[in-house]
C-alpha cells in the first residue's frame, strides 16, 4: 500500500484530544502515555470514529498539559477494477456506512457487511456464468456459495451485535451483462487471491480466538471459504480457455497486482484487541502465513 498502488491511496488525519480526554478514550490515552506501543489502539479507535473500515499505517501521538495531538496515516480503497477486498465484492457495491463501536465489534460488523455483499457477488457470478455459457456445475456451485454467504452474514452479524455493533446495510447498483474478461479479473482477484486468503485467516482464527463461539464461527466459515476459493480456481480455468491471449495476460496482471497489494497489506500492524479477542494473526504471523501461501498456493 504505497503511493503508486492503484488499489489504495494514502490519507492522513490529525485529531486534537483535549485534557481531560472524553470517557470513551480516557483509558486508551492513559495507556498510550504510559507505553508508546499502546498508542496504536488509540489511533485505531479514533480513526474508526470517522473511518471505521480503515486501519492505521502510522500513528504519532504527542502530549502536552492541555491535550493530545494524534497524527494518523491510513489508506483508503480507490475502488479500481481488479483490486481485492475482504471478501468477494460484487460490482456496483456502494460504500458502507461506518459503525462506531469497539475495535472487535466494528471489525465483526465490517466482516458481516462483506459477507452479505458476497451473497450478491455469487448470485451475480452465477447469472453472468449462465450468460456466457458456463457449465451447469459452475453455475450451481456459485448459487450454493451464495447460500453459504447468507449463513456467514448471519453468524458474523450475531458476533458483531453481541459486542454492540450493527452491520451496515448492503446497497448494490444493478449491473447489466459484463464481458468475460471483467468477470475473470474479478474472479482472480477476489476469488483466487481474496477468498483463498480469507479462508487461511479464518482457519487461523478458528484455532487462536479466545472465545469458543468465535472459534466455532470461523471454523465453519473457513471450510466454506476454502470451497469458494476452489470454485474460483475452476472458474479461472474455464474462463482462461475461452479468453484470447491478450485478455489472459490482463487477467494474469490483475492476479499479480492482487498479490502485490496483499503482500504490502500483511505488513500493517494489527490492533491487539483483534489478535487477543478474535484470534487474528499479528503482523509477523500474517507475513509468514502469506509467504507460505504464495509458495504453496499461488506459485
Amino acid at each position: 500500500m504505497f503511493d503508486d498502488d492503484p488499489c489504495t491511496e494514502p490519507r492522513e488525519r490529525n485529531v486534537r484530544i483535549p485534557e481531560p480526554p472524553p470517557m470513551d478514550l480516557l483509558a486508551l490515552v492513559d495507556a498510550c502515555e504510559a507505553d508508546e506501543a499502546k498508542c496504536i489502539e488509540l489511533c485505531t479507535t479514533v480513526l474508526q470514529q470517522t473511518n471505521a473500515f480503515s486501519s492505521p499505517t502510522s500513528c504519532v501521538v504527542t502530549h502536552d498539559s492541555t491535550g493530545h495531538d494524534i497524527a494518523i496515516g491510513y489508506f483508503v480503497s480507490t475502488g479500481a477494477s481488479g483490486c481485492p477486498v475482504d471478501g468477494r465484492r460484487p460490482a456496483g457495491l456502494a460504500p458502507a456506512k461506518k459503525p462506531r463501536c469497539g475495535i472487535a465489534g466494528t471489525h465483526l460488523a465490517r466482516s458481516a457487511w462483506y459477507e452479505a455483499a458476497s451473497v450478491h457477488a455469487f448470485v451475480g457470478l452465477a447469472r453472468q456464468l449462465a450468460r456466457h455459457g458456463a457449465p451447469t456445475a459452475l453455475r450451481d456451485a456459485a448459487k450454493r456459495a451464495a447460500v453459504d454467504e447468507v449463513h456467514h452474514a448471519q453468524l458474523m452479524g450475531n458476533l458483531a451485535r453481541a459486542r454492540g455493533a450493527t452491520p451496515p446495510a448492503v446497497e448494490i447498483e444493478k449491473q447489466g451483462r459484463r464481458s468475460l474478461e471483467s468477470i475473470a479479473i474479478e474472479n482472480v482477484t477476489e476469488g483466487v487471491v481474496g477468498e483463498t486468503w480469507a479462508a487461511l485467516i479464518a482457519f487461523w482464527q478458528a484455532a487462536h480466538a479466545t472465545d469458543s463461539t468465535v472459534r466455532a464461527t470461523y471454523a465453519k466459515i473457513a471450510e466454506d471459504e476454502l470451497r469458494h476459493a476452489e470454485l474460483s480456481i475452476e472458474v479461472q480455468a474455464w474462463a482462461r480457455a475461452k479468453l484470447r491471449p491478450a485478455a489472459r495476460k490482463r487477467v494474469d496482471a490483475a492476479r499479480t497486482r492482487a498479490l502485490t497489494k496483499l503482500a504490502k497489506g500483511v505488513k500493517t500492524k494489527i490492533p491487539r484487541a483483534l489478535v487477543d479477542e478474535l484470534g487474528m494473526p499479528d503482523a509477523a504471523a500474517m507475513q509468514k502465513l502469506f509467504a507460505a501461501a504464495r509458495t504453496r498456493v499461488w506459485a
